[in-house]
């Protein structure tokens, strides 16, 4: 007799979570680096729509910058647009005003796990950190 074929539950439609970005993909390894960011997300996985939020950078929890999805295949990716100040914690324990724009964030469609997270960085954008586990097929 066959064993019974395990439901696999769906993933969640709305989750808040952080992620560490520790590595720099270009420019110089920032100081203030390991860098948190919290995200949420709200997907209808019928509809195959809905969007995300960087919700903090660091010690600044007042980003709530909106992101909107790539459309990448098997993937809820998301980017958000804009160029935006943030604040952070220097390692010297002084505050840093920097840049960030195209902050990005993939996770598998199937179960939302697997998620990365890029940023770049800057006046001009030219330091890209990432976390661990970005890959370098992953768009930016």
């Amino acid at each position: 007799m066959p064993a019974p074929a395990t439901a696999v539950s769906p993933p969640p439609s709305t989750q808040t979570f952080h992620l560490t970005l520790t590595k720099a993909l270009e420019g110089n390894l920032p100081p203030f680096l390991p860098l948190e960011i919290q995200f949420a997300y709200d997907w209808n996985f019928a509809q195959n729509t809905g969007h995300a939020t960087v919700l903090s950078i660091g010690s600044n929890n007042t980003v709530n910058q909106d992101m909107f999805p790539m459309g990448i295949s098997k993937r809820l990716a998301f980017m958000a647009r804009d160029k935006f100040d943030v604040t952070i914690d220097g390692p010297d324990g002084n505050k840093e005003e920097i840049f960030a724009y195209r902050v990005i964030l993939n996770m598998d469609k199937e179960t939302t796990d697997t998620k990365t997270a890029a940023v770049m960085l800057g006046e001009e954008g030219d330091v890209i950190i990432a976390t661990e586990n970005w890959g370098a097929t992953e768009v930016l």
